[in-house]
């Protein structure tokens, strides 16, 4: 009898261990955790969005339930001046898709040292906080200024299919830099070329360069033309060079 009861005990003992959350109801809670978010301030009239992601986190074979609540802490920057205080709650229902906290920013034209505030998770229902503070960096574009300009004309064939159209800043990106552009046609027949509205070009931390791009028709049969691309509304700093001519040559 000692015996079998030794081996049962064997057999119990090299049973793998199952937490007690790993299935059905008794999940652990999720875990909830709020990122930082750094950006240029902008330029001029009008707001900048800074947009902290909020995740969760559940134990394997779990679904996040539960909420949690979040407002801003101001840091050197001052609220209701610099950036628009906020709060509110944030809810998981069975999900672990990641959420988005939006605050917006002032923007000026006035050179100041960079700021800071925070949004802080609080008062959780449901789920742990892992992390409950990310903060807001303000980069300062006015000092020195920034500036984006066109590098200038440009003349291209049309075989190649695409027109590249080269843009500058005056210094390396802090952070991601956006900015607009569009076509402008130059006479009144049908384009030989794909009308932009509203591209964007993207210039990545630490670079000065980006490239317009503007698909072209590639019928070589079609005659010469030029067309106009102006840059417009960047994420940060001002414009300088806005538009320059393109010309695109069916054949040489």
């Amino acid at each position: 009898m000692r015996a079998m009861v030794l081996a049962a005990a064997v057999v119990v003992a090299a049973l793998p261990v199952v937490p007690a959350y790993a299935s059905g109801s008794g999940c652990a809670p999720a875990s909830v955790a709020v990122g930082d978010y750094r950006q240029y301030e902008g330029t001029g009239a009008g707001t900048t969005t800074f947009s902290f992601s909020v995740s969760v986190t559940a134990p394997p074979g779990c679904a996040a339930s539960g909420s949690v609540d979040y407002t801003t802490d101001p840091g050197t920057a001052t609220p209701g001046v610099d950036y628009t205080p906020t709060s509110g709650t944030l809810t998981w229902n069975g999900t672990t898709d990641t959420k988005t906290v939006s605050v917006t920013i002032a923007r000026d034209a006035a050179p100041e040292y960079e700021e800071t505030f925070a949004v802080r998770l609080h008062s959780p229902q449901g789920l742990v906080i892992a992390d409950n503070l990310g903060v807001g960096q303000i980069i300062d574009d006015d000092r020195p200024p920034l500036d984006t300009s066109l590098d200038g004309g440009k003349i291209c064939w049309r075989s190649q299919g695409t027109a590249e159209i080269g843009l500058h800043t005056s210094a390396p990106a802090r952070a991601p830099i956006t900015i607009h552009y569009r076509t402008i046609q130059v006479g009144d027949g049908k384009p030989g070329y794909y009308p932009v509205r509203d591209g964007v070009v993207t210039i990545p931390v630490g670079e000065t360069r980006g490239v317009a791009k503007v698909r072209l028709f590639t019928d070589e049969q079609l005659p010469d033309e030029q067309f106009v691309l102006e840059i417009f509304n960047p994420s940060a700093g001002t414009i300088g060079l806005s538009k320059v001519p393109v010309t695109v040559r069916s054949r040489g």
